[in-house]
Parts: structure tokens; sequence; C-alpha cells
């Protein structure tokens, strides 16, 4: 599984693309994605806080809108 800070390190890496697009929806979907990706970084974090990082604890992935 990916960590925390490759999230985070893939995130920037698509921020960084966003800001070269001039089409603004294609830059829209960009930043969504890099969106995504600190979501990501967020629920890791929150496991890696709850001791379940590497457990079985039944969570799921964080969805669109929580």
């Amino acid at each position: 599984m990916p960590t925390r800070e490759q999230y985070r390190k893939k995130a920037e890496l698509i921020l960084a693309q966003a800001e070269t697009i001039r089409h603004p929806q294609e830059r829209a979907v960009l930043l969504s994605i890099a969106q995504a990706y600190l979501g990501l970084a967020d629920w890791i974090r929150g496991r890696l806080e709850r001791g379940t990082a590497h457990g079985n604890s039944g969570d799921q992935l964080p969805r669109n809108g929580s």
C-alpha cells in the first residue's frame, strides 16, 4: 500500500501539471484527481492515528463527498 507521503507527492505533481494547463475543464479534472490523492493521504493519516494502518479493521476507502 502506498504511504501517506507518496500520495501527497503524487498530488503535488498533479497540481504542478494543472498549473500548466490552459483549458479550464482539463485543469478542473486534474485538480479533482489531486484532491482525491490528498483525500487518500488523509485517510491513511487517520488510520495511522487509530493504529489500524496495517490491520484489517473493515475501514472503507473514502468516498466522494465524505
